[in-house]
């Protein structure tokens, strides 16, 4: 019961209070675009990979897609809303933007960038509904969400009446869940998986929705530590995450699958960089001026810039980046500006028109 009223009266005291959420929301989209750049410009740059520069930055960013979810954990736990009109207010925002851009993103890269057939055309844009194509991989993101966003109104009712040790119990499972690839990598066994069981004991308190659950447990129970104790935990651990990350990455045997291992985003690697970033921001004030401006307008439009950055970056890199006679690690914070602003501006214009603010924002 105490834990009950706890979390009663901290969702009524700082659920109206959350513009830090904004400079999470910025850092997650920068991030996003530097990822992209980095597996464009470092990886790849003139068919050579530069595995040093490729790792240091590779294992920065990889906790950018769970920040995006632990913010949906905040803003989207627990939802008031039955079933049916959650799916109807938040799957009618993703569905339509996510086909309408797979569509655009098909036909700029079949007509403008690598002049492809038309038959190859209609077919990537006929598979879309069941995935996404080469030229917009970003795009996996909204699948993932799609599923969050249908299980969000299911485990709502228990969220909200979860005390505090329960929701560290499911936790504590889902944080144990993250060493599973780890586990099947080194035994090759993870709790009942077999050719025909891909669902471990733990599956179904594993994966997205765990970092779901943890942006809302974090935002319920952080407001009682002090600024200090969350600013050098959040610290410890992100540079904990990264220095694990950037060490497995140059220790495994290099390959594709045991590189994705390494920065899955749900490891506990990437979940430390994650959790670590959140605590560094988690309740910041910033005086009011031109920075808090220019947050919040990045903040507003960044969903609208992660469905379209890919369109500047893959430009940017093909006819500017390589032209750069720049550091590696220049040439990709030049590109990820350039795409920032460049982003920006078309969302911005773009949102002029009001059919288009229905798929970018």
């Amino acid at each position: 019961m105490e834990d009950q009223l706890r979390t009663e009266q901290a969702i009524l005291k700082y659920k109206e209070k959350i513009n830090w959420l904004d400079l999470l929301k910025v850092i997650a989209v920068f991030m996003v675009i530097v990822a992209h750049a980095n597996d464009c410009i470092i990886l790849n740059q003139d068919g050579n990979f530069n595995f040093e520069w490729g790792t240091y930055i590779g294992a920065l960013y990889r906790f950018t897609v769970p920040l995006f979810v632990l913010i949906s954990g905040v803003l989207l736990l627990p939802t008031k809303l039955n079933a049916l009109e959650f799916y109807k207010k938040k799957l009618w925002r993703i569905l339509p933007a996510l086909l309408f851009w797979g569509v655009a993103y098909v036909w700029f890269d079949g007509l403008v960038l690598n002049q492809k057939s038309w038959n190859k055309i209609w077919m990537d844009i006929i598979r879309l509904p069941l995935s996404f194509g080469d030229a917009s991989p970003h795009l996996w993101y909204l699948y993932m969400l799609v599923g969050l966003y249908l299980i969000i109104p299911i485990i709502s009712p228990w969220v909200a009446k979860a005390t505090k040790k329960e929701m560290e119990l499911v936790l504590a499972i889902f944080i144990f869940s993250t060493f599973i690839p780890y586990l099947r990598f080194l035994t090759g066994l993870a709790f009942g998986v077999s050719d025909w069981n891909e669902f471990h004991s733990f599956y179904y308190l594993s994966g997205f929705i765990g970092y779901l659950l943890m942006g809302y447990y974090l935002y319920i129970y952080l407001p009682g530590w002090s600024t200090l104790t969350k600013r050098v935990t959040g610290a410890v651990l992100f540079l904990t995450g990264y220095g694990i990350t950037y060490y497995l990455t140059i220790s495994v045997p290099f390959s594709i699958p045991n590189i994705e291992m390494v920065w899955y985003y749900c490891s506990p690697n990437v979940l430390l960089e994650a959790v670590g970033v959140f605590l560094m921001v988690e309740g910041m004030t910033v005086k009011t001026g031109i920075f808090t401006k220019i947050i919040q307008a990045i903040a507003k439009y960044s969903f609208g810039i992660y469905l379209i950055h890919y369109f500047f970056v893959v430009v940017i890199f093909r006819y500017l980046a390589v032209r750069f006679d720049l550091h590696p690690g220049l040439n990709v914070l030049v590109s990820c500006v350039m795409t920032l602003l460049l982003s920006f501006a078309a969302v911005w214009l773009l949102t002029r028109l009001k059919w288009m603010q229905k798929l970018l924002m």
